[in-house]
């Protein structure tokens, strides 16, 4: 008759220190700490450098953890980890491993341990980085921690697959090819598989350059964030269940019943759970963002949302000017200087028109639009106006270049009417008009609208308007505005 003996009191008390001693190891050993210096170099160059040609707004800026930090470390994470999981079969040295007294899944989990801790120390250090120095520029908020978090499960994910592939396809090109995979997947999942309108491509990291005013008027919502935590996660954990059920896996085909038995039952039984339990989530994930509604606060996933996010967020606006008072948002009061002084000239050239705005103010960009979106609303009009592409540094106000371009998309949704809107370009009067009242404030109009050539007789109407008196172009928009607007008026009836 076999006995079995139990471990002892203090056999089980040492445990936890000889699991420590196997992660130290398995942490002395590892490969990533080579690549470091590399990566550092990549996320200089590539994260810190969007960074810095973002607006100093948290959210928008905090967003790239969630996105470019991830994909400079994904190749990484994956090639590297690949190359810890294949290095037993590398090294030939499964064999003589299967006769220690530690499991396969004990040695393969320290090992990924390493690797994981290794690259998430890294990543964490990245993104301290980024929000140290982001919150060196702002002046509006506090940082968010969902874009942390969301990039460090998309690293763990990563680093999960890379170490299984390594263990199932054990070879010289498994890590190479895992790199690349790393690196070439995100990016055809986010630009190819998964577009708008189709919901589901929230999922992906990469949903395209966030608006500039991204967590100013509203908090973020952390609805897409938590769907994304899930899908991944529930990847990593699927893959971990395959990585314990390993062993068994590549046990040949009539040992399979022989691998699964014994005492490494109960083992196998929760590693196939782990993996009903990953793709379960994965698929929740997958199916509440399909769910997903756009809102002014941003996408709303209806299962994960808190009503209380919806909330605008309060705030004293800082205006500037006398005749003509400019607002902005407070996050953005280092703009307001520049946008003064550029709306300043065109808005007195309009100044008393028939549906000229009085004043002007910033509002909430449209979700998904970073680009300038401006209107005119209430009955006492009023100029309404985004951040857009060229808000990307205070300095920039001082150009002639953004100064130009905040006058035209001023003068557009004036001069054009709900029509500029709707069409997205300007008829061949409104050119004129456009560009005339450009050149007489002294900025250069663009020769272009939505595609549209400005043509010689569009350029010559424009230049006999700028020619012009003041008080005689004023009288004439006075009585001709409203049909500019509605396309009625054609260039060579322009004075």
């Amino acid at each position: 008759m076999t006995t079995y003996a139990f471990p002892s009191r203090s056999a089980r008390a040492v445990a936890p220190a000889v699991a420590w001693r196997l992660l130290w190891i398995e942490i002395k050993r590892n490969a990533v700490p080579w690549a470091l210096p590399l990566l550092a170099l990549l996320v200089l160059y590539d994260t810190y450098r969007t960074a810095s040609g973002y607006p100093p707004i948290w959210a928008v800026r905090a967003s790239l953890a969630a996105e470019r930090l991830v994909f400079d470390f994904a190749a990484f994470a994956a090639g590297l980890s690949a190359w810890m999981g294949s290095r037993e079969s590398r090294r030939n040295t499964g064999e003589v491993l299967a006769q220690t007294a530690r499991h396969a899944v004990t040695r393969h989990l320290a090992a990924l341990s390493a690797t994981l801790l290794w690259v998430l120390l890294a990543f964490g250090a990245g993104a301290a980085v980024l929000y140290i120095q982001t919150a060196r520029v702002v002046t509006w908020g506090g940082p968010p921690l969902w874009p942390v978090a969301v990039g460090a499960v998309a690293v763990i994910t990563v680093c999960v697959l890379g170490f299984t592939c390594g263990v199932l396809f054990p070879g010289r090109f498994t890590a190479p090819l895992a790199a690349i995979a790393g690196g070439v997947v995100p990016l055809v999942g986010s630009h190819g598989l998964l577009q708008p309108p189709d919901p589901h491509y929230l999922l992906a990291l990469d949903i395209g350059r966030p608006p500039y005013d991204l967590g100013v008027f509203y908090h973020v919502l952390p609805d897409v964030s938590i769907a994304q935590v899930m899908f991944m996660g529930g990847i990593a954990v699927a893959v971990l269940g395959v990585l314990a059920l390993s062993p068994a896996l590549r046990a040949p085909a009539g040992g399979f019943l022989s691998a699964v038995g014994g005492t490494r039952r109960l083992l196998y039984a929760l590693a196939a759970a782990a993996v009903l339990a990953g793709a379960a989530a994965s698929w929740t994930a997958y199916d509440l963002a399909g769910t997903a509604e756009p809102t002014a606060a941003g996408w709303n996933i209806p299962a994960l949302h808190g009503a209380a996010s919806d909330r605008p967020v309060p705030y004293t606006p800082d205006c500037a000017g006398t005749t003509f008072k400019v607002c902005v948002h407070p996050a953005f009061g280092a703009y307001l200087d520049g946008v003064t002084a550029a709306l300043g000239p065109v808005a007195a050239e309009l100044a008393g028109l028939p549906g000229a705005p009085v004043r002007a103010g910033q509002m909430a960009s449209p979700l998904a639009a970073p680009f300038i979106y401006s209107g005119i609303t209430g009955t006492t009009p009023v100029y309404e106006f985004t951040a857009g592409p060229g808000w990307t540094s205070p300095a920039g106000t001082s150009s002639a270049q953004w100064r130009a371009g905040v006058q035209e998309d001023f003068l557009d949704t004036v001069v054009g009417g709900p029509a500029w809107k709707a069409a997205g370009y300007l008829g061949p009067a409104q050119q004129a008009v456009v560009n005339a009242m450009m050149a007489a404030v002294g900025s250069t109009s663009e020769a272009a609208f939505g595609g549209f050539t400005v043509t010689p007789q569009v350029a010559a109407a424009a230049r006999r308007f700028a020619a012009l008196s003041p008080s005689a172009r004023h009288a004439w928009l006075a009585a001709h505005l409203q049909a500019v607007e509605s396309g009625q008026v054609t260039p060579r009836e322009i004075p």
